[in-house]
């Protein structure tokens, strides 16, 4: 292409093609066209004509100290008119760098035969370009986020360490720095003024290559995070030394390990053996939750027997006779707490714990109600105490019905009251049903006698009081001072001790 450089009879330098031609000539004094005459354009006109061919790549227009080329077009256009039409001459514009044309469009993933299109001035083929370049900046800010923000967890824990995590965003931050600066090629032009050598693109392969990794990884930790976040919970809900708990922990340490190891993470069956452990996993807790959810919960038939149980008239027999001061009233209140915290569930399906990692119905948490022995067995077994603690009670109102000092009160109750107490010591059962006037007559019976409770807690305090171990006789001691310090006082022939 030729070169047009300017002279002028005025001593300004005026534009000229190389074959002689004047660009820019005087037709009459001081009015100047452009040459030939038949365009006329003014001086004005024909660097607005240069500038148009400066942005489509077409010249290179020179100014003493400065060049102006498609990707100068900003700094073209804040020039004064006056300097740009003094301007110092046209260049022809660099040849096309087709290598690094065609490094930028595979490092994108776009055909290579693109970069083709675009020296033949195809403006589709760079709009596509831009788009991609575009799409792969949104990519890499939002790569970085996660990386800031530590959003790269799995089970709590981050899956990068510091310096794995500074390497990922060095790369991530040079990539973009890169597809950045070339945003501002985005016409044919502007691209045949692009400078960089097809190697120099290729390394920044390196970056869109940490790209894939922290997208893969993300992927991996969205897709697992509802089995990991499940496994937490269940973790956290089953006692600590159930052996589940156990190989939950050794689980989630290996795979981090894995997680953290880029040939490890990058393997091809990495992923599916990760997601086919945590569902055994999974699975295996379903079935445990199940069993523990059985022998802990009442079924159907269960529990139509504690509710029998709970209006059974033994239960009401004792109620009645814990009014009397002398019986150890604590027993019966303790087997109605068991009796009542037996909990009924019979809904739960295996289904439901799919979804989450407790019972939609009743909230079963193992880990603070550890069922010694099934529900259904403390039924059975508080139905057992419940006949013994009947026959206890009995059997304590008999003996001191027939103390001594109790057979004088007996001769002191009304008329109407002392058959009730003399059928009772004949027969040795109870009632059936307790009568008001028979329970009245037992408290005016027994109301000579003085109750002492004796707290276990406070007993076993009262014999550890020294030390341990102790002798026979220390233990006697101890237990002679701690029961005579609460017998000051009182008449012990009419002192009767309840244990609680």
């Amino acid at each position: 292409m030729p070169v047009i450089s300017g002279s002028s009879s005025s001593g300004k330098d005026w534009a000229r093609c190389l074959t002689g031609l004047e660009l820019i000539a005087e037709e009459q004094v001081g009015i100047e066209y452009m040459a030939p005459k038949q365009y006329r354009l003014e001086p004005e006109w024909v660097v607005v004509l240069l500038a148009a061919l400066v942005n489509n790549g077409e010249v290179v227009l020179a100014l003493p100290g400065k060049k102006f080329d498609a990707n100068a077009m900003d700094a073209l256009i804040s020039t004064p008119i006056y300097d740009l039409i003094n301007f110092k001459h046209l260049e022809a514009p660099k040849e096309w760098n087709l290598p690094a044309l065609r490094a930028i469009f595979e490092l994108l993933d776009l055909p290579p035969g693109q970069a083709q299109l675009v020296t033949q001035n195809n403006n589709e083929a760079v709009q596509g370009l831009q788009v991609a370049v575009q799409k792969t900046v949104e990519k890499l800010v939002l790569a970085q986020q996660l990386l800031l923000q530590g959003s790269l967890t799995l089970w709590g824990q981050p899956v990068f360490g510091p310096t794995e995590q500074a390497a990922y965003r060095t790369r991530l931050d040079e990539a973009k720095s890169f597809l950045e600066r070339l945003q501002a090629y985005n016409t044919p032009g502007k691209l045949k003024n692009f400078q960089q050598d097809a190697a120099e693109i290729k390394g920044q392969q390196a970056g869109l290559t940490a790209l894939a990794e922290v997208e893969a990884l993300q992927s991996l930790i969205v897709e697992l995070a509802p089995l990991t976040g499940y496994l937490a919970q269940a973790e956290a809900f089953l006692p600590e030394t159930h052996p589940w708990v156990g190989q939950a922990r050794e689980a989630r340490q290996v795979f981090l390990g894995q997680l953290k190891d880029p040939a490890q993470r990058s393997a091809a069956n990495f992923k599916q053996q990760l997601s086919q452990r945590l569902r055994q996993l999974k699975q295996d807790y379903i079935n445990i939750y199940m069993d523990l959810h059985t022998r802990a919960r009442l079924g159907l038939n269960d529990d139509r027997h504690k509710a029998s149980l709970m209006q059974d008239q033994r239960l009401a027999q004792l109620g009645k006779l814990a009014t009397i001061d002398l019986l150890p009233t604590g027993q019966l209140t303790d087997l109605q707490h068991r009796l009542a915290s037996l909990k009924t569930c019979f809904s739960l399906i295996e289904a439901e714990l799919q979804n989450a990692p407790l019972c939609p119905h009743c909230g079963f948490k193992p880990a603070l109600e550890a069922a010694t022995a099934p529900a259904s067995n403390l039924l059975a077994t508080l139905e057992n105490e419940l006949d013994q603690l009947l026959a206890d009670w009995t059997r304590i109102l008999l003996d001191n019905l027939e103390d001594p000092t109790i057979q004088g009160n007996l001769e002191l109750l009304r008329p109407d009251e002392r058959p009730l107490i003399q059928e009772f010591l004949t027969r040795r059962v109870l009632p059936s049903p307790l009568s008001p006037a028979f329970i009245h007559a037992m408290q005016e019976a027994l109301s000579g006698l003085t109750k002492m409770v004796i707290k276990s807690d406070d007993l076993r305090q009262a014999l550890l009081n020294g030390g341990s171990p102790m002798t026979l006789e220390e233990m006697k001691k101890r237990f002679e001072t701690y029961t005579g310090d609460l017998a000051k006082g009182k008449d012990t022939s009419k002192l009767r001790i309840v244990l609680e």
